[in-house]
Order: C-alpha cells, then sequence, then structure tokens
C-alpha cells in the first residue's frame, strides 16, 4: 500500500536546516580565529555566504511545496547538506575573499546550481522521464559535438584543457552519455537481459555495436588526455551494463578494458606518465610533480584524529587545495573524525539515489537513475582515492565540495533529474 505525501515535509526542513546550523557554525569559528586581523570585513562575507546558503535552501524548498513535489527528500537534503560543508570549507580557504567574487560564476554557483536542480526536477518530474528514451542519440550527438570543439578551440591549464575564458565543459559530458547509454540499453533490454536466463552474453551484433558507439567518444577523451573522465565514464558503463542484464558478468570486462586504457595513456599521454610517476614514488620528485601529492599527504598527517579545528591548519599550502585536494584540506582541520562522517554523508546519499533507481518505473528511467547515480558515486570515489593515494590523481573533482561552478550547477542539475524519478514514491 502506498502512502501519500503532502508535498515537502519535515525531513527536508530538518536536513536543509542541519546544512544551515553546520555553516553559521563554521562561519562563527572562522571569523573568531581571524576575526583580529581581518575586522568587519570577515564578518560580511561570511554573513553573506550564510544568507546564500539559506536562500537557496529556502527557495529551493518553497518552489518544491508549491509544484506538489513528493520525491525522496533524503536524497535532496543530503545534497543540500554537502553545498553548506563546501561553501564553509570554500569560504574557509579563501575561495570568496577577494573583491569582486560575487559578481563571478564562483560567488553564484550555489545559486546557479540550485536553479539548475529545481529546473531539472519541476520539468522532469510527474514520471515525465519514462518515455524521454529518443533523447539517447541527440544527447550523444551533443556529447560528440562538446569533445570535438574542447580539441578544436581549447587549450591547456594546469593538465586540463579549457575553451576559451577557463570554460570546462566535460561535467556535461557524463550526463550526456548516461542519457544515450539508458536509451541504447533500454531499447535492447530484452537481449541484454537474456543473461538472466543462462546465456553469458548479448548477440555479438549488440555488444559490437554498443563499441563501436562507445568507442567514438572515448577516443576524443582520449584525445584530450583526460584520464579521470576516461575511467570514470568506463565505470558508469559497466554499472549500467551489470544494471540492464541483472548479473555482474560485465565487470571483470570492464576491469580488463579500464586497466588496458589506463596503460595505453600512460604510455602515449606524456601528462598521464607523469600522474603514474607521481602515484608511484612522490618523493622521485619531491620539489616538483611530487609537490602536491606529499603536501596533501602531510596535511592529512597533520590533522589526526581530531583535527587542528577549523582555521587553525595550514591547508592553503596545497597547491589547487580547493578543488583537487579538498579532501587534504578537511582532514588537516577536521581531522579523521570529520572525514569519516564527510565519507558516512557520501554513502548515505549514494545509497537513497540508488534506492531511487531502483523504485524508478519503466525500462529507462531505472537504467537513467543508476547511471547518474554512479556517476556522481565514481566521482566521489576518485577524488578521494587520488588525494589518499590509493590510485593515481585524476584531476576529478569531490561532488558539491570542491571549487568549480561548474561543477556544481552540473552535480545538482544530476540530482534535480533524480529527484524527479523519485517524484511520487519515497524509496
Amino acid at each position: 500500500m502506498k502512502t501519500k505525501h503532502n508535498g515537502v515535509g519535515w525531513t527536508l526542513i530538518a536536513m536543509m536546516f542541519a546544512g544551515l546550523v553546520l555553516l553559521a557554525a563554521g562561519a562563527l569559528r572562522v571569523t573568531g580565529v581571524e576575526g583580529a586581523e581581518e575586522g568587519g570585513n570577515l564578518f560580511e562575507m561570511w554573513t553573506r555566504i550564510v544568507m546564500v546558503y539559506a536562500g537557496c535552501a529556502a527557495g529551493a524548498w518553497v518552489v518544491l511545496k508549491i509544484s506538489g513535489w513528493r520525491g525522496d527528500e533524503s536524497f535532496v537534503g543530503g545534497m543540500f547538506v554537502l553545498c553548506a560543508l563546501g561553501l564553509l570549507i570554500q569560504g574557509r580557504l579563501g575561495v570568496f575573499a577577494k573583491e569582486g567574487v560575487w559578481l563571478t560564476m564562483t560567488g553564484l554557483g550555489a545559486p546557479a546550481g540550485t536553479i539548475a536542480f529545481l529546473v531539472t526536477t519541476l520539468f522532469l518530474k510527474n514520471g515525465r522521464l519514462k518515455n524521454w528514451d529518443w533523447l539517447g542519440y541527440v544527447c550523444y550527438a551533443l556529447a560528440l559535438g562538446v569533445l570535438a570543439a574542447m580539441i578544436a578551440f581549447g587549450r591547456e591549464y594546469r593538465g586540463g584543457i579549457y575553451l576559451p575564458g577557463k570554460i570546462n565543459p566535460t561535467e556535461i559530458i557524463k550526463p550526456l552519455l548516461v542519457i544515450f547509454t539508458a536509451a541504447f540499453l533500454h531499447r535492447r533490454g530484452k537481449v541484454f537481459a537474456v543473461t538472466q536466463m543462462g546465456v553469458p552474453m548479448p548477440p555479438l551484433r549488440d555488444m559490437l555495436l554498443l563499441g563501436v558507439l562507445w568507442l567514438l567518444p572515448m577516443a576524443l577523451v582520449f584525445k584530450l588526455q583526460d584520464l579521470g573522465l576516461l575511467m570514470l565514464l568506463n565505470v558508469v558503463l559497466v554499472v549500467m551494463l551489470c544494471a540492464a542484464s541483472g548479473r555482474f558478468r560485465y565487470i571483470p570486462l570492464g576491469v580488463l578494458v579500464g586497466v588496458a586504457a589506463g596503460v595505453v595513456m600512460g604510455l602515449v599521454s606524456s601528462n598521464a606518465a607523469a600522474r603514474f610517476a607521481m602515484w608511484r614514488d612522490p618523493f622521485a620528485d619531491a620539489t616538483g610533480k611530487g609537490w602536491q601529492a606529499l603536501h596533501g599527504l602531510m596535511a592529512m598527517f597533520a590533522g589526526g584524529t581530531f583535527g587542528a579545528g577549523l582555521g587553525e591548519g595550514t591547508p592553503e599550502v596545497v597547491p589547487i587545495v580547493t578543488s583537487d585536494f579538498v579532501y587534504a584540506a578537511i582532514a588537516e582541520e577536521l581531522g579523521l573524525l570529520g572525514c569519516a562522517l564527510l565519507v558516512a554523508l557520501y554513502v548515505f546519499w549514494f545509497s537513497r539515489g540508488w534506492r531511487i533507481a531502483g523504485a524508478a518505473q519503466g525500462g529507462f528511467a531505472p537504467l537513467l537513475g543508476a547511471g547518474l547515480v554512479a556517476s556522481l558515486a565514481a566521482q566521489a570515489f576518485f577524488n578521494l582515492a587520488g588525494v589518499v593515494k590509493l590510485l593515481p590523481m585524476t584531476g576529478i573533482t569531490l561532488p558539491l565540495i570542491s571549487q568549480g561552478s561548474s561543477s556544481i550547477v552540473a552535480v545538482m542539475a544530476v540530482c534535480g533529474i533524480i529527484a524527479a524519478l523519485s517524484d511520487g514514491k519515497r524509496a
């Protein structure tokens, strides 16, 4: 028996308020530590940060309430708690301290992301996604166009490829290819699901077609030398194949292909080779390419169990700490306990997303949900694994925590799609 819910309830309010308390308490702490040096300007900056979050959370709640959305409040609430934590850490690291930063996308990331979340949620709710598999090849063509534009017009900056204005549109590649893959597997659902009847693999023709279609964007990503995006997309493909077939026999094949691609990229790409070398032995070039990794490890070691305290550490000495190595800053100032709570929050968030995907109706929607949640989970895993040296650093950001408005907007738009899938039921 289904339970009816009267719009947005107390669960979402409580989680949004928890994010506000977290951000406000952290702001008071940082202001107290550094207030003597910065005076009123620091207090004004933090007041503005807290008000931005409060406005985003309250505005989202009002819009969802008025629209009659009845989705998974825990998933949406988790998104806003992570957003609050991201604003807190970025503010602590001085991202918002520069004059005029609020007129740029750095300062508008959270509001723009909230708008993207609401637009996708409201436009796609009420089960509208069930019949949208026709968008698959449109999204595929858009993904190829974006990748081709980056190759043609992009410029290298800090190991990545950016369009003029330091715009990196690779964040949009993930949902576009997830939508394409979900549509492809849905239309051939019976073929890929034959593994449930004992057949080890779908017909060779369908596997070859998927392989050829997948190889083209992967070749463009390879041309961009984006090892992180290459690994993430192939992980997502394996997860979606497993979700479509109901079996895990694709995992060994995916691991084999991923390792082979990584080895080949390490041989032909100097950037990837440098990342592998830094991963194996950062002390070999301690004052050069290993500098970032070593300082990140030292920051995490200095944090210990309970951390130095918010505002008490020196994480800013880690290169690009606001983006790739933001987890090292959290480890230094909040310690192992703070990191454990962050990981637990991510696990909870992804588990809610996975439940939403499993409860979605139709053949296309569950595959889409599984792919989108897998892309977010893989993004978080690759970032954390790179910082702690479990894997080579890939340059992938930590969802909703790392600096980068394009990443925040893209992630919150993806969250909007997942929230739309949950409309009308709670997993």
